[in-house]
């Protein structure tokens, strides 16, 4: 005997969970990429650096994807900016703390 697809919890292969975030989903790429950004930025500042430092400035990919989430815009050009726009502000604040 077999189970009916309706009564699974999550969905079955056949019709999969519409709660469920994959890679497709736009929103959680940015967010991978703030994350790895956020996760560097302390690695470096920290061990290569040695420098603290402060909340404001250590969060500002944090920032930039706080702004995106505002927008609502899902389409991949808003994506690849602010995806852009976290790694810039990385790259920015771990230069202006290296002089």
């Amino acid at each position: 005997m077999s189970m009916p697809a309706t009564g699974m919890r999550g969905g079955s292969a056949a019709q999969p969970s519409r709660h469920r975030r994959t890679l497709r989903d736009p929103e959680l790429r940015v967010a991978i990429v703030v994350a790895v950004c956020l996760l560097g930025q302390a690695v470096i500042a920290k061990n290569v650096l040695d420098v603290t430092l402060d909340p404001i400035t250590s969060l500002g990919a944090l920032w930039v994807w706080f702004v995106h989430s505002l927008t609502g815009r899902r389409d991949r050009a808003s994506e690849l900016g602010a995806e852009a726009a976290a790694v810039f502000v990385t790259a920015a604040t771990l230069v202006l703390y290296a002089l």
